[in-house]
């Protein structure tokens, strides 16, 4: 009996934790630091932000002041791939892989493994 509450938990506890991740990427996320693929880390701090809104629209700015990229964004929950694109063509621009460090912390991974981490603000 015991353990089948232990399962019960557990179940509920991941299918929450998969819920929010889905739907957690909506949001205003700051830039914070990049990581080479041979694990060399660079801290970022120019406030570098992006803007997943729910209607698809992506913002993002080189400062938390300024507004300089508007484009779209497409999230795939089943490989947790972020598709981003723009009105004229930008760096930026593709589809990436998503990985949750936890609900308020994400990394991007881009061009030859380089990850770029996130925290929402």
């Amino acid at each position: 009996m015991k353990y089948i509450k232990t399962v019960l938990v557990a179940v509920t506890i991941f299918s929450f934790l998969s819920f929010q991740k889905t739907d957690s990427l909506v949001g205003k996320w700051e830039m914070f630091k990049m990581e080479s693929p041979e694990g060399e880390v660079r801290e970022m701090d120019g406030g570098k932000w992006m803007e997943f809104m729910k209607d698809g629209v992506l913002k993002g700015g080189n400062s938390l002041e300024t507004t300089d990229r508007e484009g779209n964004w497409e999230y795939n929950a089943k490989t947790d791939e972020v598709t981003i694109s723009f009105p004229k063509k930008r760096p930026g621009e593709g589809t990436f892989k998503v990985s949750w460090v936890d609900v308020k912390t994400i990394y991007v991974t881009i061009d030859k493994g380089i990850k770029i981490y996130m925290k929402r603000i």
